[in-house]
């Protein structure tokens, strides 16, 4: 089984990874092409983007990957009269924010905008039914195309006259040809009713999905939101590159978490065991990689960020350097257990509570610490929810937390990535800036490296 999990977890990281680099290459021309009010209308288009659309879906992604398409498709029939107008109203929403609050984009615009989200949920359907039947070749090979044309779309825009009417039309075109490669009639079959297990489960546990996804979207994009509807495009383009999370993290855990959903719902009748070794197998690869990289950018900040950004944005750096501390905690996804448990309730209480922190924390320490203290807010509520999920994940499994969350191995392994780039640090202070931080990267590379073979190793020898 772990075998089988690291492979299509690979290949599920493989399959965002190269969209990854795209978006950074992107935001790497961008931030320097463009002005400051150009820069920052473009990246509020993916805060509406991200949001808009995780309303509209309202935790459909997440459903298709822990419960069988079959239990959805009867459940929405025996609840048409319910399911239908509230989809309407939940896609009526964004229309009404964008033509209301967001007048600034302008009628064609916004216009362009709803067709595009429309666009990228069909693709965000069709690629969560690809994984869930376990395609994730496909996935990549979509993604891969996906990721070409998105850069070829943006580059060619900024070489011929940029603007977000000439670029949303591209957008929309490339989502929907993802989800045409992606797309499969068998994935849309469904069972007999004699197949159904948990139905009357359904709704109940679709609403919490949905109300954890809308929250936790807006959770990851509050702050932003904050800054844009107080502050100029310009100063929301500064605090959003100080505050941008390394968005490698997040997909590790995304491709990780999606395999960890399949595999944990296949059988529940030894959910305490498979949890155990799946959180410790997966927290401990990731952290091989996660913590050495939190410490390569906590001790060349300047570096990195100058070298990413430029100059211009060098208001930034102390709203980065605060934002980074989120990263230790980004190692597993830690709703999983609880998600095919069917206890999404506890999974929307960790994230009211995370959201209700952030606001709070944000009211504290806005006033002592400026933009500093809204991203502190977010990184502190984080690790509070966390807290919460390990917590209850311990209770539904009748586990201990050191049972099943490594926390002393984690420990050593921060310890051994805070000495090797606190060394390197001190050992290249005589260099340039740009071979300093050259240096840097190849001994994270190298203590990365070092991690993973020495947990696979360990892995090889306890199983």
């Amino acid at each position: 089984m772990k075998k089988e999990v690291a492979s299509r977890a690979f290949f599920l990281l493989l399959s965002k990874l190269v969209p990854l680099i795209v978006q950074l290459l992107i935001i790497f021309i961008f931030s320097r092409r463009l002005s400051y009010d150009d820069y920052g209308k473009y990246q509020s288009i993916w805060l509406y983007m991200n949001v808009l659309s995780a309303i509209g879906l309202f935790g459909l992604p997440a459903l298709l990957l822990s419960t069988s398409f079959t239990n959805i498709i009867y459940w929405m029939k025996e609840n048409k009269r319910t399911v239908v107008p509230i989809f309407l109203l939940l896609n009526l929403l964004p229309i009404v924010y964008i033509f209301t609050i967001a007048q600034y984009l302008g009628g064609i615009t916004s216009f362009l905008l709803l067709a595009t989200i429309i666009a990228q949920n069909i693709s965000i359907i069709t690629e969560a039914l690809a994984v869930k039947n376990e395609r994730e070749k496909n996935v990549v090979a979509a993604n891969v195309i996906f990721a070409v044309l998105f850069l070829a779309l943006h580059l060619f825009v900024l070489d011929n006259g940029y603007s977000l009417i000439k670029l949303l039309p591209g957008l929309m075109a490339i989502y929907l040809l993802k989800a045409l490669l992606l797309f499969n009639i068998k994935h849309f079959q469904t069972g007999n009713a004699a197949s159904l297990k948990f139905i009357n489960n359904t709704g109940k546990q679709w609403f919490y999905l949905g109300i954890n996804d809308i929250v936790g979207m807006l959770f990851k994009w509050l702050d932003k939101w904050v800054i844009l509807l107080l502050l100029t495009s310009a100063q929301f383009a500064i605090y959003f590159n100080g505050a941008y999370e390394v968005p490698v993290f997040g997909l590790m855990i995304s491709a990780a978490g999606s395999i960890m959903l399949v595999e944990l719902s296949k059988d529940n009748t030894t959910i305490a065991e498979q949890a155990t070794q799946i959180f410790k197998s997966t927290s401990l690869l990731l952290a091989s990689i996660v913590f050495p990289s939190f410490c390569f950018l906590l001790f060349y900040n300047q570096e990195f960020f100058l070298l990413f950004f430029g100059a211009k944005y060098e208001a930034s750096i102390p709203i980065f350097l605060v934002s980074i501390f989120i990263l230790p905690v980004r190692i597993i996804n830690y709703t999983a257990v609880l998600q095919v448990l069917h206890r999404n309730d506890l999974v929307v209480k960790g994230a009211l509570i995370d959201i209700v922190a952030a606001i709070l924390l944000m009211l504290i320490l806005y006033p002592l610490l400026q933009e500093r203290g809204i991203a502190l807010a977010f990184v502190i509520s984080t690790y509070v929810q966390v807290g919460y999920y390990l917590f209850q994940t311990g209770k539904l499994i009748n586990k201990k937390l050191f049972d099943f969350f490594p926390i002393k191995q984690l420990l050593l392994i921060m310890l051994f990535s805070i000495v090797i780039m606190l060394a390197s640090k001190y050992a290249l202070i005589l260099l340039s800036s740009t071979y300093k931080l050259m240096a840097g990267i190849l001994i994270c590379i190298v203590a990365i490296l070092l991690l993973i073979l020495y947990h696979l190793k360990m892995a090889k020898k306890n199983y």
